[in-house]
C-alpha cells in the first residue's frame, strides 16, 4: 500500500470515527432528553419514595455524562452507545408503566359521586317500546320508600312529555310488582337497584325476564363521608368500608351490597383487621327511621347509607369506602395469575362446580368468585361465606404486595381501574404505595365475623316477611372491642 492509499485510509477512518462520535453524542443527547422527561414524570406522578426518586435521578444524569464523555474512547464508546440505547428503551417502557399506574389510580381514586338509575317497566309481552307509548296510562310507584328519586323521575317524565302523568301508589315493592303482573297497572316506576332485591324473593325470581325497561333516567349525587387525610402524620390508623356488589357494570351504580367488610389498617404496627358483617344482618338503616332492614339493602340507597349504617352499628368512624364489582374482580385475579386461598372446609362450589379442599387452593378468578359466593355447602351459610370472602381479599392483598404483580402489571391495573372505585385521594394511595415500596412490610391480617340467628321478618325495603339474620349482640360487642383496640393502636389477637 503506497503513502497515498494509507493517507486515504486514515482519512476514511478519521471520518468514520467522527461520524461515530457525532452519532454517540446524538444518542447521548436523546438519552438526556428521555432521562429528563422520565425524571419529571417520576416526580410529577409521585408514586415512589423520595429516596428512590433522588437516587434514580442522580444515576440517570450521571450515566448521561458518562455517555457523552466516552464517545471519544473507541472501545468503551461503542459499549456505551449500546447501553445508551438500552437505557432509552428501559426508560420509555418504564415511563409507560408509571403513566399507566397514574391513570389507573387517578381513575379509581377521589370518586365522590354515585349513580341511581330509575326505570319505567312494562310486561315483556306488551307492545310498548317508548315512554310516549304509555303516557296515557297510570304509573305505579311505591309510596313509602325511595320517594325522592321517584319524585325526581316523575318530574322529568312530565317535562319530557309536556303533560302530567297519572300515578297510583302501592304500599310495598311486592304489591307494586303484583299490580303489574295482575294488570292492575300496566307500567311501574322502579329503582333498578331493587332488581337484585326482587329476584332474591320467591315468586319474583324471573322479574327481569317477565318485564322490559322502556325508559331510564340516571341521577348522580355526591357522597358525603368523613376523611382522615392526616393519618400518616398522626397515629397511622384509618378505616375503609369494602362493599362488594355482585353485578356487571360500573361500580358507581347503586346496588345491594353482598360483601360488607370493615377494614382497619395500622401502618405503624402493619396489622390489618377485617370485620365481616353478613349481608342479611337485621339492623336499622341510617335512612329507615329506626325500622330494621337487611344490611345488603343499604347499598340500594347509596354507599353513604351503608357507611352510616355500619358506623351506627359499631359506634366507629369510617374514613373511606372502596366499592368493588366482584364480577370484575375475576379479571384482577386472573391478571395476577390466580391466588392461593385458604379454605376451612372441603366442598364443591355451586357456581362453577369446582372442587375446593381444606387448606390452600390455587384459584383462578372465576373459581375465586365461586368460592366467595358459596353458602349452601355450609351449615352456617352466610357466616362462612363472609369468612371465605375475607379469605379471598386476604389472598389478593398478599399477592399484590409481592413482586409477582410485575409479571402482568398493566393487566392488573386495567382490571383494577374497571372494577373498583374509592373516595380515597390519589395522594393517600400514592403515600401507601410509597410506604410499601420503602419498608416492604409483611402485613399481619386478622379477620372476624359477627354472627346471628336466621329468621323471617318484614323489612324496611320489603314489607312481606323475608329471610334475615337477627344479630348476636355478643359477637357485635366483640367486634366493637376489636375495633376500639385497633383505633387505640394496640396489636390484637382474635378469639374465635
Amino acid at each position: 500500500m503506497n503513502k497515498a492509499e494509507e493517507k486515504a485510509l486514515k482519512e476514511k477512518k478519521k471520518k468514520r470515527n467522527k461520524t461515530l462520535i457525532k452519532l454517540g453524542c446524538l444518542m447521548a443527547l436523546l438519552q438526556l432528553v428521555i432521562s429528563v422527561v422520565f425524571i419529571v414524570l417520576l416526580h410529577f406522578l409521585d408514586i415512589l419514595p423520595n429516596l428512590y426518586k433522588v437516587l434514580i435521578s442522580v444515576l440517570l444524569i450521571l450515566f448521561c455524562l458518562v455517555t457523552f464523555i466516552t464517545q471519544y474512547w473507541k472501545k468503551i464508546g461503542i459499549a456505551t452507545k449500546i447501553l445508551s440505547f438500552l437505557m432509552c428503551v428501559v426508560m420509555v417502557v418504564g415511563g409507560v408503566y408509571i403513566y399507566n399506574t397514574y391513570l389507573a389510580i387517578n381513575k379509581i381514586s377521589g370518586v365522590n359521586t354515585q349513580k341511581t338509575t330509575m326505570g319505567v317497566f312494562v310486561l315483556a309481552d306488551r307492545d310498548y317500546e317508548t315512554i310516549q307509548d304509555v303516557q296515557s296510562l297510570s304509573f305505579g310507584i311505591v309510596n313509602n320508600i325511595d320517594r325522592n328519586n321517584t319524585d325526581n323521575v316523575i318530574a322529568y317524565i312530565n317535562k319530557e312529555l309536556g303533560t302530567e302523568i297519572t300515578v297510583t301508589e302501592y304500599e310495598s315493592l311486592p304489591a307494586l310488582v303484583d299490580a303489574l303482573y295482575s294488570g292492575l297497572t300496566e307500567t311501574i316506576i322502579l329503582n333498578t337497584s331493587y332488581l337484585n332485591v326482587l329476584t332474591e324473593m320467591e315468586s319474583y325470581e324471573d322479574f327481569e325476564t317477565r318485564t322490559k325497561m322502556i325508559f331510564s333516567y340516571e341521577q348522580e349525587y355526591t357522597v358525603k363521608t368523613d376523611k382522615n387525610e392526616e393519618y400518616l402524620s398522626g397515629e397511622g390508623i384509618f378505616t375503609i368500608y369494602i362493599s362488594g356488589i355482585d353485578t356487571n357494570g360500573v361500580p358507581t351504580e347503586n346496588r345491594n351490597s353482598d360483601v360488607n367488610i370493615i377494614c382497619t389498617v395500622n401502618t405503624n404496627t402493619h396489622q390489618i383487621l377485617m370485620i365481616n358483617t353478613p349481608r342479611d344482618f337485621f339492623i336499622p338503616l341510617s335512612i329507615s327511621g329506626g325500622v330494621n332492614d337487611k344490611l345488603t339493602h343499604a347499598g340500594c340507597y347509596g354507599i353513604d347509607c351503608s357507611v352510616d349504617t355500619l358506623e351506627m352499628l359499631y359506634g366507629i368512624n369510617i374514613d373511606y369506602y372502596l366499592k368493588v364489582n366482584f364480577t370484575g374482580f375475576v379479571d384482577i385475579i386472573d391478571a395476577m395469575g390466580g391466588v392461593d386461598v385458604y379454605s376451612e372446609y372441603t366442598f364443591v362450589t355451586r357456581h362453577g362446580n369446582d372442587q375446593i379442599v381444606e387448606g390452600i387452593n390455587h384459584l383462578t378468578g372465576i373459581q375465586a368468585l365461586g368460592f366467595a359466593r358459596e353458602r349452601y355447602s355450609f351449615g352456617t351459610g352466610d357466616r362462612q361465606r363472609g369468612k371465605n370472602q375475607m379469605a379471598v381479599i386476604n389472598a389478593v392483598i398478599k399477592k399484590l404486595t409481592t413482586t409477582d404483580t410485575l409479571k402482568n402489571y398493566n393487566g392488573i391495573l386495567a382490571a383494577v381501574s374497571e372494577s373498583m372505585v374509592t373516595n380515597m385521594s390519589y395522594d393517600m394511595i400514592s403515600d401507601l404505595v410509597k410506604m410499601q415500596l420503602e419498608e416492604m412490610p409483611s402485613w399481619d391480617i386478622k379477620t372476624y365475623s359477627v354472627d346471628g340467628t336466621g329468621d323471617n321478618q318484614p323489612t324496611y325495603s320489603l314489607s312481606s316477611p323475608n329471610y334475615v339474620m337477627v344479630p348476636n349482640e355478643d359477637t357485635v360487642n366483640q367486634a366493637k372491642d376489636y375495633l376500639t383496640r385497633m383505633h387505640n393502636g394496640e396489636i390484637i389477637e382474635i378469639i374465635q
